[in-house]
């Protein structure tokens, strides 16, 4: 008689309130256009809102990194040159 393999259990890699990481939904991002192209357009939400959580994520590294910019640019100038 065969010994039972033992269960691989899922831990879970993010607690309720990470974020993920841009890799990590890059990842998911592909796997899910995967999804749809091997089993139809029953997995086309997950997709959308991957891509959704993408361009979010993109958009909000490029305005922290716009930011953080700014932020440099005003460190380089005089204090009195900057009338707002």
């Amino acid at each position: 008689m065969e010994t039972p393999k033992k269960p691989v259990l899922y831990t879970r890699k993010y607690t309720k309130d990470d974020d993920i990481s841009f890799d990590d939904l890059r990842t998911a991002y592909r796997r899910a256009a995967r999804l749809v192209d091997t089993h139809g357009k029953d997995y086309l939400p997950v997709f959308e809102r991957l891509e959704r959580e993408l361009q979010e994520r993109q958009h909000e590294e490029a305005l922290l990194a716009r930011a953080k910019e700014v932020a440099r640019q005003r460190k380089t100038r005089p204090q009195n040159s900057l009338k707002q």
